[in-house]
C-alpha cells in the first residue's frame, strides 16, 4: 500500500462503516484510477468531496434527533430502518465512551436531585459521596443491557466494541 492510497483509506473514514463495506472498494478503485503517477495525496477538491459526500452519507442513515436522544439517554432502540446505524454505533471503538458519559450525567442529575430533595436523612451524607461511582454502574449497566436488547431486536451476532 502506497502514501496515495493511505491517505485516501484516511480520507474514507468520513464515510460511515456500512458505507465502506459495499462501496469502499469501488471508491478506492476510482481514486487510484484519477491519480496521476507519483501523485502523494488527493487534490484538495477530491478531499473535500470525499468528506463532504462521507458526512451526508452519515447524516442521511442517522434517525431524527428526539429518537437518537431517546436511544442515546435512555436506551430505547430507534426504528428498524436505523438498524445498520446501530449497528455501526455498537461495533464503533468509542462507543462506551459517548453512550456512558450523556447516560452517568443523566443518573447523576437525578441522584443529586434526589440527595437535594431531602429524602434522606440530613445528618447522612452517603449519597452525595457515591453520586458518581453510583450512576457509572448503572450507567455501564444500562448501556450493557441496551446492547443486548439491540443485538436481539435487530438480529445483530454479539458485537464488541473493542
Amino acid at each position: 500500500m502506497d502514501v496515495y492510497e493511505r491517505r485516501c483509506r484516511r480520507l474514507m473514514r468520513a464515510y460511515p462503516p456500512r458505507f465502506r463495506e459495499h462501496r469502499g472498494e469501488e471508491l478506492l478503485g476510482t481514486l487510484l484510477d484519477i491519480a496521476v503517477p507519483g501523485q502523494l495525496r488527493p487534490s484538495l477538491r477530491d478531499s473535500l468531496d470525499i468528506v463532504r459526500g462521507g458526512l451526508r452519507a452519515r447524516l442521511r442513515g442517522r434517525p431524527p434527533v428526539v429518537q437518537w436522544l431517546l436511544y442515546r439517554l435512555f436506551g430505547r432502540l430507534v426504528s428498524d430502518r436505523y438498524r445498520m446505524w446501530v449497528r455501526d454505533d455498537l461495533r464503533g471503538r468509542l462507543y462506551i465512551v459517548y453512550a456512558l458519559i450523556p447516560r452517568v450525567m443523566l443518573i447523576a442529575l437525578m441522584l443529586k436531585a434526589v440527595d437535594d430533595l431531602a429524602l434522606i436523612p440530613s445528618g447522612v451524607e452517603l449519597l452525595s459521596r457515591w453520586i458518581f461511582p453510583l450512576s457509572y454502574s448503572l450507567g455501564i449497566w444500562s448501556i450493557m443491557a441496551t446492547r443486548r436488547k439491540a443485538c436481539g431486536r435487530y438480529d445483530l451476532e454479539d458485537v464488541d466494541a473493542s
